[in-house]
Parts: C-alpha cells; sequence; structure tokens
C-alpha cells in the first residue's frame, strides 16, 4: 500500500517552489483537531497515526500514513463543517510540507499537479477500502497480519510504535483480542 515517496526533483515543478521540509519528533501532532488547516503534508519517511476523538475524550485511529502517503486538510475539497481529524507521530517523521492556499491556485493550473494529488488521494482511499473489506470479510487474526504487513519492513517495529488500542482500531477487534492474538503470534 505504501511507497517511497517521490524525490523533490520528481514532483511537479511548480510544487518544488511550495515544499517546505518539516520534521517531528516521535509523539508529536503535525495537527490537531479544530485546529485551523492551511497545510497538506506528504510524508517522506517515518509513520503517522490519523483519527479523531470519541465524545468522551477517548482517542480514535482510523488510518496510518507512510513513506509515500499524503494527510492534511481535504476540506479543500469543499466539504461543509469543521476539520475535525488528528495527525500524531508515530516515530520520527520528515514529511513537506504544501501551503492550502498555493496548492489550490497551482491545481487549477498544472495539469501535472492534478494528476499527482489525485493518485495521493486514490491511493489513501483505496487503502481505507481495502481495510474496511478486511475488517468485513476477514477473521481476527488475518486483519491484524494484514495490518502488520501493511509496514512492510517495519512490520516487527510496528509493534512497537502501534498501541494495541491503535491496532484494534485499525483492525475492528477489541484491545483484548488484539493482545491476544500479539502473544500467540
Amino acid at each position: 500500500m505504501h511507497c517511497l515517496p517521490p524525490t523533490l526533483s520528481e514532483l511537479p515543478r511548480a510544487l518544488r517552489l511550495l515544499a517546505v521540509n518539516r520534521g517531528f519528533p516521535r509523539g508529536g501532532y503535525l495537527y490537531r483537531p479544530a485546529q485551523r488547516m492551511e497545510t497538506v503534508f506528504v510524508v517522506r519517511s517515518g509513520w503517522i497515526k490519523i483519527g479523531s476523538y470519541k465524545t468522551e475524550g477517548a482517542e480514535v485511529v482510523y488510518d496510518t500514513a507512510g513513506p509515500g502517503d499524503f494527510c492534511g486538510n481535504l476540506k479543500y475539497l469543499g466539504g461543509a463543517g469543521c476539520f475535525q481529524e488528528f495527525a500524531r507521530t508515530l516515530t520520527p517523521v520528515e514529511a513537506w510540507a504544501f501551503n492550502l492556499t498555493g496548492l489550490k491556485r497551482l491545481m487549477a493550473s498544472e495539469p501535472a499537479l492534478h494528476d499527482w494529488l489525485s493518485r495521493l488521494m486514490v491511493r489513501r482511499w483505496a487503502g481505507t477500502e481495502q481495510r474496511m473489506f478486511r475488517i468485513a470479510a476477514l477473521p481476527p487474526v488475518d486483519r491484524l497480519t494484514a495490518l502488520l504487513a501493511d509496514f512492510g519492513e517495519q512490520r516487527v517495529a510496528a509493534r512497537s510504535f502501534l498501541t494495541q488500542s491503535d491496532m484494534a482500531s485499525l483492525t475492528g477487534l477489541s484491545r483484548q483480542t488484539v493482545a491476544r492474538l500479539l502473544h500467540a503470534m
């Protein structure tokens, strides 16, 4: 699912001028709910968990972003309401940050940029559908195995940076079931 991010020279030329390299420590936030979001991020290295909060305040993780993936303000597509997503690093992260206003301006005039961003969005959408399919169709152990496989070479490391609650949210299992399955693996 995740792939290597392009190098700066592989980005559409107009986008290279907007790219700002940003580093985030493990456990840091790229953004939080209700924060005014004016940035879209493309992960160069490291892993991010994406989610929101239940009404009682508990964290719910519904996606991850790794090298080559993006996250940020999707409200630019015209959605109403408040942007309620958070993105928090699971590992140290290097990402390109793109100003939303500049990105929107370029999207209108640069077909290559439109294609590039569309591919990133469709890849994230496909990953979400794949995760939903797993939850609906696979036995619990296969859901957890597939989630860990999403981290590729960092599969073993994922067990140290994803909490059991994170894994439960991402697989539709209880934290107790995740603990039992991890112990058996």
